[in-house]
């Protein structure tokens, strides 16, 4: 129980108070540490999430060939017998396809109803009455086949339960499949082409009604190119860098006529999108180097924050988280990962550079940020040399020393080394764009934050008890001084009598 000066006529409360405010400094600092060391761990979470999502994700997809395929195959003539798509290695030989006959899977089963009004619920021994209560299927491409896979089915099992089992065996490399409109089972190669399929087991072939001696397809795709008979193993394949599928034979008299020109507007438009996406990397990694930093804005301790408005705790904070990062090494080493490739990237045999094809990086002042200073240039190189322009970026898909990594593989390993530096120092998620992600806290910050709590709990524990010890101190000094006003008191009326 505290008593707040009756006797002494002090104001006990305030005069505690005042004791602990400077006992509460050290106290202060630590908080004060703290928040400034939890503000700039999320900066760093901040700028890690940035960098993780240019490199993981946008830089992953610009490097697949596709992003800059510089080809664009056309058919004309016969244009329902094949598909065409051209790929980076396209060489624009021309083409007349005629295509003879499509590829086919080898087939078992699908002539027969399993049953009268068969549905995917029944069950093998309702396909079977009386038969044993384990059915087995063996599955090969021939009797010495060493990835031959063995199923067993309960009699109790479903159509259904049976063609997931054999469908999700994936050495098996077939696909069991069931009309419920035909009530027909059939169970067919996953390979175009290939007779090379070979199943056993007499009670469950019976019950699914596919007789082991009759298979059919198998058969190879057949088309004329250029006057040349070829065969096929799939209803795909790529001749001369284009990727042709066969959809159906050629109708009588006509032939499919493939051509391949320079597409400039795509790889134009990759190019344009990636400068947009390195730029704004870019830049908000200059920014957080050059900001200003307020040395004099130091965290509010929550005395100080009850004495301002909330618009003013708002400025005050936003001040006090300026520049946490200005300067920083790691963000210093993340620019020059980004901007050394700028310079370094080249093509094997060939001085085209990037400044060479139009791409530079402006003004000194802008801070190394790319743009298209010359699109005609550009252009006119995609067109001209669209090979060297796509390796100028992506390489030549070589590992050795001696080849030129591209232009985006380059940024992509270059990232690598600052998102461990942040991951090691502020215990940051290097594979993860999300903000949301918990820090490592065996990190150097971590440790260090883990280290201020602690020795933030410690101080207060201790503060605490001062400040009983204080009001420890009044209490028995207002207890004596009560006990002597009573004892005066006393005095007084004696004398009085």
């Amino acid at each position: 129980m505290r008593i707040s000066g009756l006797a002494s006529g002090m104001d006990v409360d305030s005069m505690v108070q005042q004791l602990m405010k400077a006992n509460r400094v050290p106290l202060d600092k630590l908080n004060q540490k703290k928040q400034t060391l939890e503000w700039k761990r999320d900066s760093y979470r901040t700028i890690n999430s940035q960098l993780v999502d240019f490199r993981n994700n946008k830089l992953t997809a610009y490097r697949k060939s596709e992003a800059l395929n510089v080809f664009k195959a056309e058919v004309s003539g016969d244009d329902k017998a094949i598909s065409v798509k051209a790929t980076t290695n396209a060489n624009r030989v021309p083409m007349e396809v005629k295509v003879e006959s499509l590829a086919t899977q080898f087939t078992y089963g699908g002539e027969t109803p399993v049953a009268a009004n068969a549905n995917a619920k029944m069950t093998l021994d309702q396909l079977q009455p009386g038969g044993p209560d384990k059915y087995t299927l063996s599955v090969s491409r021939g009797p010495n086949d060493p990835n031959k896979v063995d199923f067993e089915f309960s009699k109790n099992e479903s159509i259904g339960s049976v063609i997931r089992k054999i469908n999700s065996e994936l050495k098996a490399n077939v696909t069991a499949s069931f009309d419920e409109a035909t009530g027909k089972f059939s169970i067919a190669s996953n390979e175009y082409g290939s007779k090379a399929l070979q199943l056993d087991g007499s009670d469950f072939l019976n019950a699914m009604k596919i007789d082991p001696t009759k298979p059919s397809g198998g058969d190879k795709a057949k088309a004329t190119i250029n006057g040349n008979p070829m065969e096929f193993n799939s209803n795909k394949n790529t001749i001369n860098g284009v990727e042709i599928t066969f959809l159906a034979p050629s109708k009588q008299g006509e032939v499919s006529k493939i051509t391949t020109k320079t597409d400039s507007d795509k790889i134009f438009e990759t190019i344009t999108s990636f400068i947009k996406d390195y730029n704004s990397v870019l830049d908000a990694l200059n920014k957080k180097v050059d900001e200003q930093r307020y040395r004099d804005y130091t965290p509010l301790t929550d005395e100080q924050k009850k004495a301002m408005k909330e618009d003013e705790v708002k400025l005050w904070n936003e001040k006090a988280q300026s520049g946490l990062l200005k300067n920083d090494e790691i963000l210093r080493s993340a620019i020059a990962s980004l901007r050394q490739p700028v310079v370094t990237a080249s093509v094997t045999g060939s001085t085209m550079k990037l400044s060479g094809i139009g791409i530079t990086t402006g003004e000194w002042f802008e801070g190394g940020k790319l743009s298209i200073s010359d699109p005609d240039k550009l252009r006119k190189a995609i067109e001209e040399h669209p090979d060297e322009v796509i390796e100028l970026f992506t390489g030549t898909g070589v590992s050795s020393p001696s080849q030129p990594k591209g232009f985006f593989n380059d940024l992509y390993d270059g990232l690598d080394k600052p998102l461990k530096m942040l991951a090691d120092r502020a215990g940051t998620n290097r594979y993860s764009a999300d903000i949301s992600v918990k820090f490592n806290e065996q990190s150097i910050m971590g440790k260090e934050l883990t280290s201020l709590k602690d020795n933030i709990k410690v101080m207060t524990k201790k503060l605490t008890e001062m400040e009983k010890k204080y009001y420890t101190q009044f209490n028995a000094m207002e207890t004596a001084m009560n006990k002597l006003n009573s004892q005066s008191a006393s005095l007084a009326n004696f004398g009085m009598k």
